[in-house]
């Protein structure tokens, strides 16, 4: 089922139904973010849209132009659901506008309204601007980061949540649980993109006294000591965040 929900100079559109996601302009779409990216849209999404179990597109509400996608996939371990977080992209022209947490935000009340609310997202990224964002974001909604930034030491239940997923995402990759890496995590294809910055000097050094170029951090957003109705409540917060001023 498609549903879209309009905020001043937003409309996100938020998709689970595979024929309604194979309506969509694939190559309309990544063609328009790549423009604003600076490299190829099959960096931006490796994926066909349809492989997605779900979708949001944000666009402008007045030229249609689109200004972000997140796509996920639901996964699970032997003792819980989590939701993958595989492609998501904000364009630079809508950064600031919190564009990526009403994406998130509206695809957790959507998953919502079909069964369980999500209690664990899950993001592989070689990052440091998504880390940065999804550290920000679980402070929202006051959950568990893995791996926190400069946390003297990690926590062993998020470590074990981490490793668990880690199995089922990448079951012949070396998790290191100490710092969250997964290591030789990332496609090829992408290694000779430049790493960004993300202007927290303590999460760039983190990533490159860590990662090798090949290599993923694997975070995780752990919500399950939250109630269900805590999780919508903080899910819907997000979501409206401040109106936006339409140009």
């Amino acid at each position: 089922m498609d549903h879209t929900l309009t905020e001043t100079g937003l409309r996100m559109t938020y998709l689970r139904d595979p024929a309604s996601i194979e309506e969509l302009d694939q190559d309309r779409i990544l063609a328009e973010l790549s423009a604003s990216a600076g490299y190829p849209g099959a960096i931006l999404s490796r994926r066909r849209f349809s492989d997605f179990d779900h979708l949001v597109v944000a666009s402008d509400i007045d030229t249609g132009r689109v200004l972000g996608l997140l796509g996920a996939r639901d996964g699970a371990t032997p003792r819980e659901d989590f939701i993958l977080l595989e492609t998501a992209y904000v364009t630079p022209a809508a950064r600031g506008k919190m564009v990526m947490n009403r994406m998130i935000a509206l695809s957790m009340l959507r998953i919502a309204g079909f069964g369980p609310a999500p209690r664990v997202l899950v993001a592989p990224t070689s990052s440091p601007v998504w880390y940065r964002s999804l550290c920000e974001l679980s402070r929202r909604f006051s959950g568990v980061f893995f791996p926190e930034p400069d946390s003297p030491a990690i926590r062993l239940d998020s470590a074990a949540l981490a490793q668990r997923i880690a199995r089922e995402i990448g079951p012949n990759l070396r998790f290191e649980a100490a710092t969250g890496t997964l290591r030789g995590g990332l496609a090829a294809a992408a290694l000779a993109r430049v790493r960004p910055a993300s202007s927290d000097p303590r999460i760039d050094a983190l990533f490159g006294q860590i990662l090798q170029p090949a290599d993923l951090m694997l975070t995780v957003l752990d919500f399950r000591a939250r109630s269900e109705t805590e999780i919508l409540d903080d899910a819907r917060r997000v979501y409206r965040g401040p109106r936006l001023a339409r140009r």
